[in-house]
């Protein structure tokens, strides 16, 4: 299965009878399923979610920091390489 074929989030179901097993799901089946999200489906998330919350908070256009002023589109490409591992 190609990467972008796989769902976004998996769930681990452990069943009460811990000598039964436990089993992977498209859907979450109970509050105690343990869920898995693709890591690179996490990233572009997060980067979407920084470029609206920064573009609609005007005072948010800029950010100055000790290296001086940062543009929202080098603070978001920064945070996926950090998120990346690079």
């Amino acid at each position: 299965m190609k990467a972008n074929e796989a769902p976004e989030n998996i769930y681990l179901h452990i069943r009460p009878n811990k000598e039964i097993g436990s089993t992977w799901h498209g859907n979450k089946i109970s509050d105690t399923d343990i869920e898995y999200t693709r890591t690179d489906v996490f990233i572009e998330k997060a980067c979407a979610w920084l470029k609206e919350s920064i573009t609609n908070n005007p005072e948010c256009n800029r950010i100055i920091s000790k290296k001086g002023v940062i543009t929202m589109g080098l603070l978001i490409e920064d945070f996926r390489k950090y998120m990346e591992g690079e």
